[in-house]
């Protein structure tokens, strides 16, 4: 029987990271199910999802991953996951919500805090900063994305103006819709 873990990786960003990660997978008969890798700055980071044969015990898997911890400079994490840790509970009807505007402290914590007093779950966010352009003397921008699970109880039109009186306040813009199947 197959058993799933979650691996979370960090370190300087280079070529092959995925690579050499997956390559470990692979050769151990594991299977990649869920994953997001990224870079942040100079570092790459990966969170994966995979399941492994039941045989393969923690500890050699972290013997796997040592040789390529050492050689691509990564710290590695590995830890079991239970069934019900893996099985995700949806809360909610998907949305996705773009906020877009001049960089300023306290637009992911504004945002985050409104959705969670509402009781809206996020279940994906990727923000960017902009560098910015001391030739045209503009000021860094900042994108997040969200992926959301909104409760029925929320129209999607209340959802909407209050992210706009947000919004407003901020100085940014932003905008609120569905990720349904039927809808994409």
């Amino acid at each position: 029987m197959n058993r799933r873990w979650i691996l979370t990786a960090l370190g300087q960003d280079r070529p092959g990271i995925v690579a050499r990660v997956t390559k470990v997978l692979f050769e151990l008969g594991c299977n990649l199910e869920d994953s997001a890798m990224t870079r942040l700055a100079g570092e790459f980071a990966i969170m994966l999802i995979f399941s492994a044969p039941g045989r393969l015990t923690q500890l050699r898997l972290e013997q796997a991953f040592k040789g390529i911890s050492a050689l691509a400079r990564l710290v590695i994490h590995l830890k079991p996951l239970t069934r019900s840790e893996t099985t995700p509970i949806r809360r909610g009807s998907p949305f996705l919500i773009s906020v877009y505007g001049a960089d300023r402290p306290g637009i992911v914590y504004r945002v985050s805090n409104l959705l969670a007093r509402l009781g809206i779950n996020i279940t994906d966010v990727s923000t960017h900063r902009t560098e910015p352009s001391k030739r045209k003397k503009r000021k860094p921008l900042y994108l997040m994305l969200l992926e959301v699970e909104v409760p029925s109880r929320i129209k999607a039109g209340r959802l909407d103006q209050t992210l706009r009186t947000l919004a407003k306040r901020l100085g940014v813009e932003v905008t609120l819709r569905s990720a349904e199947a039927h809808v994409l």
